[in-house]
């Protein structure tokens, strides 16, 4: 029943649009307005019954408990997914601190800044290439659209995940990380691991393990239909669809390789650069509609548009090239284990470090103001799905 409900306000229109297209017919489309975040509230209810049936959390006797569970507003559209049995006991019993109140409030700085002055800024740049591909272009400028739009989602969507990991922090609430580096990844199975981490895990937990895992059944096939399912997750279109099965495929492909005494020979830098290479790829069909416009700008990012030409310099702002810096060194400095380890000592322990450190995120807060002032509001990018 409750998939019945995902299915109507999701996937409805869809199984409509393909009849129609398919066998040539002219039912009409439902005009439908999905609730908020419709998707995550279905996996959290899906969790919190499946927590039940398996004996690892006990019935909420309290409505307005549950109901916090389910709607607590600042998971509610983008997550991240909580299981019932990881927030039970926080909805009992939690103690909100200055310090957990001061924390979260630095985290969400934080993401709201990853989100105003770079995901923002850099979408701008995408969204601009993406909407005149028809028109045709060449390789450079669509693989600047490209890496934008990568690092933009990524800015975005981990942007949101800190703002609401930081409020449910001031609100006594501890969330686990959703996002680990993923853009470091050296295998589409690793990035898996480190890209939206709750939704990888709800996926594991409740279909991948019910299916047999790497235990029972064919293994392959249970990562395919996994794979298959997360870009059925993701939107009601084909195109998810294919995104999904793209993945599904190249985790298949890896588990089986990953066993050859050669693989390990394999330079890390080249099975990196591929895999970011896959990703980028895949994230084309979050930018089209139909599979033959993903098609058309694989085209272009070898070369099959336009003449060689250098229109990509227009968008190859010194803005531009700066975020990406920021993106890029960022994640290489700040995902190294003693550079975090040093800055948790340096914030226990040293009280210039954490002047430093309230002035840097005033600073980024009056320029989000400033720059959602004269930029505009921009939607988050995952709110679609």
């Amino acid at each position: 029943m409750i998939l019945g409900v995902l299915f109507y306000y999701k996937y409805l229109n869809l199984i409509i649009t393909t009849y129609n297209d398919i066998l040539h017919r002219d039912f009409f489309l439902w005009e439908i307005i999905a609730p908020l975040g419709i998707s995550f509230i279905i996996f959290q209810c899906i969790s919190y019954l499946m927590d039940l049936y398996q004996g690892k959390a006990q019935t909420s006797r309290n409505f307005l408990d549950f109901a916090l569970y389910i709607s607590f507003f600042p998971k509610l559209s983008q997550g991240p997914i909580v299981k019932y049995k990881d927030m039970e006991t926080q909805l009992k019993y939690r103690t909100i601190t200055f310090d957990k109140f001061l924390r979260g409030l630095e985290r969400f700085i934080m993401g709201l800044s990853k989100k105003v002055l770079i995901a923002d800024i850099l979408g701008q740049t995408s969204s601009s290439i993406f909407y005149s591909m028809g028109m045709g272009m060449d390789a450079g400028t669509a693989w600047i659209a490209l890496i934008s739009y990568s690092f933009s989602l990524y800015m975005d969507f981990s942007g949101y995940s800190d703002m609401a990991i930081g409020m449910a922090a001031m609100m006594g609430f501890e969330f686990k990380e959703n996002f680990n580096f993923p853009y470091l990844s050296t295998s589409i199975t690793e990035f898996w691991r480190r890209w939206h981490m709750s939704l990888g895990a709800w996926f594991r937990e409740y279909l991948y393990f019910p299916l047999g895992g790497s235990r029972k059944g064919n293994v392959y096939l249970n990562l395919f239909v996994v794979f298959l399912a997360t870009g059925i997750w993701h939107g009601a279109a084909w195109v998810y669809l294919f995104w999904g099965a793209m993945h599904g495929v190249c985790v298949v492909v890896e588990r089986y390789i990953m066993k050859k005494s050669w693989y390990e020979k394999i330079p890390v830098f080249l099975r990196w650069a591929a895999t970011f290479f896959i990703v980028n790829i895949g994230w084309i069909t979050f930018n089209v509609t139909k599979f033959d416009e993903f098609t058309e700008f694989l085209g272009y990012l070898f070369g099959m548009g336009t003449p060689i030409s250098f229109t990509g310099l227009f968008y190859l702002t010194p803005r531009l090239v700066t975020l990406w810096a920021v993106v890029i060194l960022g994640t290489l400095i700040f995902s190294r284990k003693k550079v975090q380890v040093q800055l948790i000592k340096w914030n226990e322990e040293s009280q210039v470090f954490n002047g430093i450190k309230y002035v840097f995120l005033l600073g980024c807060l009056f320029l989000c103001f400033v720059t959602s002032v004269s930029e505009g509001y921009q939607p988050f990018l995952y709110f679609q799905f």
